[in-house]
């Protein structure tokens, strides 16, 4: 279990185009959700009994990577432009086989303690914990660390550099692993989960499905008062497709009440074509600003039905 008591809001956005400057692969011509058979997600939720599932053809986008060490948890080091040398952490399942696609999952840690290594111990925590649903599912968890470009202050996520940080990790495991182009998936923590909104309802052509634990709309990617751009009505009508998205908040998380209104998210995305317990998973648990392993296995069982289609 995880917790995280400083998120705050951050009025300045990193625009998610500047990943794409650093060479991020999309899938060619992404354009809609498609629901997999049931056979891709055995263990999820029963969507596709109810005329929900499409007749769209299974989307694959195999990245045919050129090789990387496997099985377990992994360090990659990666030159980040502007940056230099950094590291990224991985968890590939013991079944990985090379020759077939695997979907990736990439974990956004919360705020941490205010340096680097406490920056590092936290990425690998994330990875650390989504690991046992990585080997029983099969998929690829990637973990950025995030803020060398920062005062020495930072710990959350949205300083510069953290873009070119995110983007450079992706293509590097996208390089290095066969990796499911229309099954790339988002999951963020606090901090992580504020900035997740932002990178996936700005990228809806990239993320098949995101998921937020203890995250806030209002905390970074917009407000509805418009405060600071944009304001979350814009946001969430311009969001298309609109991605599938998981939102687990505890009952007494600081953050469901102003100025963060995390507990009106979910009535949010509902209001703007976000479909309940389809598109839209709002679990609202017993307990504060903090995530269970457990969770993330429904966290997964919700995001992993989903993949993009042209």
């Amino acid at each position: 279990m995880r917790s995280d008591q400083s998120a705050r809001r951050v009025p300045t956005r990193v625009a998610w185009s500047a990943l794409l400057a650093f060479g991020l692969v999309v899938p060619a011509s992404a354009a809609q959700t498609v629901v997999l058979p049931a056979s891709a997600c055995p263990q999820s939720d029963p969507l596709f009994a109810d005329g929900f599932q499409n007749a769209v053809p299974i989307p694959s986008a195999p990245s045919n990577g050129s090789g990387g060490l496997y099985p377990g948890n992994i360090t990659r080091t990666i030159n980040v432009p502007s940056l230099g040398s950094r590291s990224y952490y991985l968890h590939v399942p013991g079944s990985y086989a090379p020759a077939q696609p695997w979907p990736l999952l990439l974990a956004l840690r919360g705020t941490s303690a205010n340096s680097q290594p406490a920056r590092e111990a936290a990425a690998q925590q994330i990875r650390n914990n989504w690991a046992s649903w990585a080997d029983s599912a099969g998929f690829i968890v990637i973990a950025p660390v995030g803020n060398a470009g920062s005062n020495p202050n930072a710990s959350g996520w949205g300083a510069p550099g953290d873009g070119a940080e995110i983007s450079t990790a992706l293509d590097d495991a996208i390089a290095h692993y066969n990796i499911e182009q229309s099954r790339i998936y988002l999951w963020g923590f606090s901090a992580g989960a504020h900035y997740g909104h932002d990178l996936a309802l700005n990228h809806t052509d990239f993320f098949a499905a995101y998921g937020v634990s203890a995250g806030s709309l209002e905390a970074y990617a917009c407000t509805d008062d418009g405060s600071y751009p944009p304001t979350c009505a814009a946001l969430l009508t311009g969001a298309q497709p609109k991605i599938p998205v998981d939102i687990h908040l505890g009952n007494n998380d600081p953050l469901a009440n102003p100025p963060y209104t995390a507990a009106g998210d979910a009535a949010r995305f509902a209001a703007h074509g976000w479909v309940p317990n389809r598109t839209l998973h709002y679990t609202l648990f017993s307990g504060g600003h903090t995530y269970t392993v457990a969770q993330l296995g429904e966290i997964w069982n919700h995001l992993c039905p989903f993949a993009l289609g042209p």
